[in-house]
């Protein structure tokens, strides 16, 4: 129990700012105080620390979301539909936000809008939104550029005119999406304050968890607001759009190549075997993630917000391979995982954390596999609360049932019991992903 306190009490050390004090005699008194505190002092400082550290992301997640709803009011200022980027669906403005490109690789097509004036005749539209995807097919480094058939060249497409439309169906559209973003960032503290709790192992975990829940009442609160504050801004933009002279959205709409996701691929194959061998995580595991978090699109970016070809989240992903792989204690930045070899390194060494780290009382290697999947995206935490049965977030205590099963058990109990249905629908699509890739590797 001493060993156990005083290598807390080191962690606890370590992690403080270094202290300008040079004399080994104080430096000596202070370890023996720290020795002797009580346990109730011990917790009230770790959860102090446990704080500290979530209130960092708390910050920089606010700093993001304010960020993203002021650029969404614009666009909704313009559009009405309130589309924004989601991992399988690339959404681009022009400057002036006068033209909208959707690339959706989840349905292989992408339509490309203008905002014309409603008296603009039908042949006049037709040109000005040939004219803008022309244009958007050929500049450089565009998603859509990338994911044609003939770089540059504008594939024949379908020409359809609608209204602007500020309906209350608009509006609750954009309202589900704050939802399903808030649902999203409330799984991104459990992992926070996993990657906290693995730092200190000895430290009592529910003390964490019970900062995480604080963490989490404050994101509902948040979210709450967000969402009075989108019901404000289509009230505004509904009676601007009143006094003004209206305008009707023209659309370019073209199917994209059927072949498309295998050229994708076969561009991400040598990253993937190259970090496999490095972190010891089979490839075809890494493929049929990024096959499932972005189907290859390099660009691709969540309301999260989470980057790239796996998807990573900065402060929590990018901060623990930051941290154990690349000894720097900070979040990465956006512009690195939009690099594809940094992108995949990064998600590799997470799988290798999750399976040699998080989950490593977990014996079976196959059942192992199941939880890294879903540990992936949900964080080893949730995957905890399926097995479980007071709910509890302890991953060694599951590992004991986890153990007693057979891998097909182990994955029907995550199928039924995991707390999201989204990891459920992510667990068996990355799992029939991986057969695919085995089958092509074999």
């Amino acid at each position: 129990m001493k060993l156990s306190r005083l290598a807390c009490c080191c962690a606890l050390l370590l992690a403080a700012p270094l202290q300008a004090n040079n004399d080994p005699f104080a430096e000596l008194s202070s370890s023996v105080a720290e020795v002797n505190k009580s346990q109730a002092e011990i917790d009230k400082e770790y959860a102090q620390f446990v704080a500290e550290r979530l209130a960092e992301y708390s910050l920089w997640r606010k700093a993001y979301l304010a960020e993203y709803d002021a650029y969404r009011a614009e666009v909704i200022a313009e559009w009405g539909e309130g589309l924004l980027s989601e991992p399988l669906v690339t959404v681009d403005y022009s400057d002036d936000k006068s033209t909208r490109t959707v690339v959706d690789l989840e349905n292989n097509e992408a339509t490309i809008s203008v905002l014309v004036d409603q008296n603009t005749t039908p042949e006049q539209a037709a040109e000005q939104v040939k004219q803008a995807a022309a244009a958007v097919v050929a500049k450089t480094g565009s998603t859509l550029a990338e994911v044609v058939a003939e770089p540059g060249q504008l594939p024949n497409g379908k020409i359809a005119e609608a209204a602007v439309d500020y309906s209350e169906a608009a509006e609750k559209s954009a309202k589900k999406a704050v939802i399903e973003q808030a649902r999203a960032q409330l799984q991104e503290i459990d992992k926070e304050s996993e990657a906290v709790v693995a730092k200190m192992p000895g430290m009592r975990p529910e003390i964490a968890e019970s900062v995480a829940v604080k963490q989490k009442e404050q994101l509902v609160e948040e979210t709450k607001a967000r969402l009075a504050s989108l019901e404000a801004t289509y009230d505004e933009a509904r009676e601007k759009a009143a006094s003004l002279t209206t305008k009707k959205v023209v659309e370019y709409r073209i199917q994209l190549p059927a072949n498309g996701i295998g050229k994708r691929a076969a561009k991400y194959v040598g990253f993937a075997e190259a970090e496999s061998e490095r972190f010891d995580i089979p490839a075809a595991l890494v493929m049929a993630i990024m096959h499932s978090e972005s189907s290859f699109n390099p660009k691709a970016k969540s309301p999260i917000p989470a980057y790239g070809l796996m998807q990573i989240v900065p402060t929590t992903a990018g901060h623990d391979v930051n941290a154990r792989i690349r000894q720097k204690n900070e979040p990465m930045k956006p512009a690195e995982l939009y690099i594809a070899g940094v992108n995949v390194e990064t998600g590799t060494a997470y799988l290798n954390i999750l399976d040699k780290s998080y989950l490593k009382s977990i014996t079976n290697e196959q059942s192992r596999l199941y939880c890294t999947i879903a540990a992936y995206n949900t964080g080893a935490g949730n995957v905890a609360k399926a097995f479980n049965p007071d709910g509890s977030r302890n991953i060694r205590k599951a590992a004991k049932l986890i153990n007693r099963l057979t891998p097909q058990q182990v994955y029907d109990k995550l199928m039924a019991d995991l707390p999201y249905d989204e990891t459920k629908n992510y667990l068996k699509k990355v799992t029939s992903r991986i057969s695919l890739y085995e089958q092509h590797s074999a």
